[in-house]
């Protein structure tokens, strides 16, 4: 994985600065309306979804590194909605598990029953383990579930959970590298919350954009030899 190329394509765009703006307007517009029942603010996180989509894909497809422009919102917003879905689905069992276990457990810890809510004790930390565990692997896998959609441009092929699983823990060192990457991006991308509060709209989708290229070079790495990727990265540096 080329992770340095990950973390500094975004400023090789001679127009970075603008699109990292619209980016921010998007998410701050999101935010100001989020009093309309949440709506204005999902709809800002699905197109900046959408547009990590978008990297990946160009990453995967081997195109320019620049980033994508701010023009086809219409497929910004069903990218972002269909990453969504996927995301929701790998997290749905321990969504599940979490409200069949977790609201009994909660009642039984607020009843002031002396002899039941020892169970709210005994259980909730298992169940915490549980869910911790469930979102280790859910990042290790969504990764190559979202890239077998670009790259098939089928959304069904996120969900051949089989065959996604094994493709993940055949290449299980990259995809825990891609883990930890994306944790550090996440990091930088709330760093900005200490600027006056607002330097989050920036660093938030400057963490987006990592992402997507993230991800994208993870399944590079997983599917390319070594040698085809040294080669390739040789024929993209300029002549000596």
């Amino acid at each position: 994985m080329d992770i340095g190329s990950s973390f500094g394509f975004v400023f090789e765009d001679d127009r970075w600065v603008t699109k990292i703006l619209i980016a921010a307007a998007i998410l701050a517009v999101g935010w100001v309306f989020v009093w309309l029942l949440g709506i204005p603010l999902l709809l800002a996180l699905l197109l900046l979804s959408g547009y990590q989509v978008e990297i990946t894909r160009r990453v995967i497809r081997g195109g320019t590194p620049a980033l994508p422009e701010w023009n086809d919102w219409g497929k910004l917003l069903v990218d972002g909605v269909k990453f969504a879905v996927i995301g929701l689905v790998y997290a749905l069992p321990a969504i599940i598990v979490s409200i069949c276990l977790g609201l009994p457990i909660s009642i039984l810890g607020d009843s002031g029953n002396g002899d039941l809510s020892w169970i709210s004790v005994v259980c909730g930390g298992p169940l915490a383990c549980l869910s911790i565990l469930w979102g280790i692997l859910v990042a290790l896998v969504l990764p190559a579930a979202v890239a077998k959609w670009v790259v098939s441009d089928d959304l069904a092929a996120a969900f051949r959970f089989g065959e996604v699983i094994r493709f993940a823990y055949k290449n299980l060192s990259t995809y825990i590298v891609l883990m930890i990457m994306i944790w550090v991006a996440s990091l930088i991308g709330g760093l900005g919350i200490w600027v006056c509060l607002i330097g989050w709209l920036a660093t938030y989708p400057y963490s987006i954009m990592v992402t997507g290229h993230l991800y994208g070079e993870a399944y590079l790495a997983a599917t390319i030899p070594p040698v085809a990727l040294q080669t390739l990265d040789q024929s993209d540096s300029p002549a000596s």
